[in-house]
């Protein structure tokens, strides 16, 4: 009973829209004139058979497909979430993840005690904090003992790991880097999606006081005066696939600016 109710409302649908559009055509195509005219002519018993044949036509087309009883009550659903998709894509970027952690925190805090570390932890906090911003870069998480910032350039969040690196060398604290670059989700002034999980995975794979980076990290800074270290295949927990990792070897310093003199 049902499938026989859709027929006859897509027959009927279809034989409106088909009739509307016939007239309209006809009204455009003929000159704006003046005159009265009878529809009772030959020309309009052909125009109306023609009319007829087509619409048996579509008619015969639209019996011969099956119909779910299903389709239209999923064709809104489905569009909506076509449009939800739509505005989740525009809050996905590309962008080179930094994390940084800081080596048997736990262990330091317990030896040096609470008040002593956080002395330590503060002095860690503002230099991280200086060399994200002096590299453009973007911070979007604290852990505590570690940072996740976010760059627009893999080689500039290699040089700010490095330079995090140097700077809390002289407080006697090591860390582990971690860097990916890859497309994020930016909800709320924080970032989600694989690519952070992946830059965690090498930060956590790093030896100490290195910055490891993905291939995709090293392919994408090439030219830029860096230079990289292979360490081989890993098999970063949770991860499907192997993956290679690199380490920082050196860093050059940036460019100085043109003097203007």
């Amino acid at each position: 009973m049902d499938r026989n109710i859709q027929l006859r409302w897509i027959e009927q649908a279809e034989a409106k829209s088909v009739r509307e559009h016939a007239l309209l055509q006809r009204a455009a195509s003929e000159p704006q004139v003046n005159i009265a005219f009878t529809r009772a002519g030959p020309a309009w018993f052909d125009w109306r058979r023609r009319l007829d044949r087509t619409l048996d036509r579509i008619v015969s087309v639209v019996r011969s497909f099956p119909i779910d009883p299903t389709s239209l009550r999923k064709a809104r659903p489905r569009a909506a979430l076509r449009l939800v998709s739509a505005a989740e894509d525009h809050d996905r970027v590309l962008a080179a993840v930094l994390i940084t952690d800081i080596v048997d925190s736990t262990k330091q805090v317990t030896e040096m005690g609470d008040r002593d570390w956080r002395v330590i932890l503060d002095r860690h906090d503002d230099a991280t904090r200086h060399q994200i911003r002096r590299f453009g870069g973007s911070e979007v998480g604290n852990r505590g003992d570690g940072f996740v910032s976010v760059f627009d350039s893999p080689a500039r969040a290699v040089r700010c790991a490095a330079a995090i690196a140097d700077k809390i060398a002289p407080l006697g604290i090591l860390l582990r880097s971690g860097i990916h670059f890859g497309e994020v989700h930016l909800r709320n002034q924080e970032i989600s999606g694989i690519a952070v999980h992946i830059a965690a995975r090498i930060a956590a794979a790093a030896c100490p006081g290195e910055a490891f980076v993905s291939k995709t990290v090293r392919d994408l800074s090439i030219g830029s005066g860096l230079v990289f270290e292979d360490r081989g295949i890993h098999q970063l927990r949770g991860l499907p696939e192997e993956m290679r990792l690199y380490a920082t070897r050196s860093v050059e310093p940036l460019p100085k600016p043109a003097s203007s003199n």
